[in-house]
């Protein structure tokens, strides 16, 4: 069969279907081949995998109920050895939390079936979609000139955990502000309430807080409303929601405007204080990664290969950090000063990289590594 190709002759993209049920993953890739794209299946996780080993795919269409491996664990895989392969999830067993994850683990959209034909086409395309290039405005941005001399390498992330995060709670049930207050006050941030979505507004326009958090039901503006404007005028706020009415719509709708987690009610102190915790470290990883912008070649070489030591040092030590690094991938190295790049050849164990851009390791600092590799083999 001929594939459709664009004006340039471009080769269509190319879809790996990870779909168990035979009659869907078929009507599937007829519906997506007649559209122009190519399309692969995959009917289980390992057999996905191993696809992935012999090539790269544009897209990934996954189901998460497979009868080997969970879905959700072959998507941080390929996210983790393939970061640019965009992800769809599509799933009958649609859940809050499955949404979030997969939304979390870097999922562009997530399905419930059964779908429409026009509905799996849109979102496919839009997956597709290259990211907006810089506009005209940023790339005419002047650089500011950096003074010549010897690199200074130096080590953003202590100075801003040392500064006590200021938290905005937006919450219109006076009984849950004031005890969730109390509660991230002694985990020792900073806490401010509204009761109105306006309120939050105008407070955040004002003085700016690193996390806001977020009930979606509020007497005044559509709790999503807000964050949607909060994320538009102070994108670097990271954003928690709290709900009463959680939903799998709603969910998906907030991880796209780019809230940090979504946490539905009620929930336990110790729940709210990790994803704050979380959150903060995201903070002050986005606060790294901006510090790093204005640093040259060098300095950003000598920073990373550091970062890299230091977290091979910490894995090989701390159990409870080893196991957290296993688990979530990079989310746990928010605090690091690293890139995607180096992050991902951390996750992964990709010891070419690392030996090409941090050098020979010690067997002590290589623990991590070793102990990677097997689990790929395993």
């Amino acid at each position: 069969m001929a594939f459709a190709q664009d004006s340039r002759g471009a080769p269509p993209p190319q879809i790996l279907l990870m779909e168990d049920e035979q009659r869907l993953a078929k009507g599937l890739e007829m519906v997506l081949r007649e559209t122009g794209y190519e399309v692969t299946i995959a009917p289980d996780g390992r057999n996905a995998l191993k696809r992935f080993d012999e090539r790269p795919f544009d897209l990934l269409l996954a189901d998460l109920r497979l009868p080997d491996i969970d879905g959700m664990e072959v998507i941080r895989r390929v996210k983790r050895s393939h970061p640019d392969t965009a992800v769809v999830v599509i799933t009958g067993y649609a859940t809050v939390p499955s949404a979030v994850e997969a939304m979390k683990t870097g999922a562009y959209d997530y399905l419930s079936k059964p779908f429409t034909d026009d509905e799996i086409k849109t979102v496919i395309r839009g997956a597709l979609q290259p990211p907006p290039s810089p506009s005209a405005a940023e790339k005419s941005k002047p650089v500011a000139a950096k003074k010549p001399g010897p690199p200074t390498v130096r080590d953003p992330g202590p100075v801003e955990r040392d500064r006590t995060s200021r938290i905005l709670l937006v919450e219109d049930e006076a009984q849950t502000a004031q005890g969730l207050r109390m509660v991230l006050t002694e985990a020792g941030y900073e806490v401010e309430s509204a009761a109105t979505g306006q309120t939050a507004l105008d407070t955040v326009k004002r003085e700016g807080f690193d996390i806001l958090i977020a009930d979606l039901r509020l007497p005044d503006i559509d709790g999503m409303e807000m964050i949607r404007r909060v994320k538009e005028n102070r994108p670097e706020t990271e954003v928690i929601v709290i709900t009463g009415y959680a939903t799998v719509d709603s969910a998906i709708e907030a991880m796209k405007l780019g809230i940090f987690d979504y946490l539905p009610k009620p929930f336990t102190e110790d729940e709210v204080k990790s994803v704050v915790a979380g959150a903060v470290a995201a903070r002050q990883s986005a606060i790294i990664r901006s510090l790093l912008e204005g640093v040259d070649e060098a300095e950003g070489k000598l920073i990373q290969k550091r970062e890299v030591v230091r977290v091979l040092e910490r894995a090989s030590q701390d159990e409870h950090f080893w196991h957290e690094l296993m688990d979530n991938g990079s989310h746990a190295l928010a605090s690091y000063a690293l890139s995607s790049e180096a992050k991902a050849a951390v996750v992964s164990g990709d010891l070419n990289w690392i030996h090409k851009h941090v050098g020979e390791l010690t067997d002590h600092q290589l623990r991590w590594i070793q102990s990677r590799l097997e689990m790929e083999r395993w």
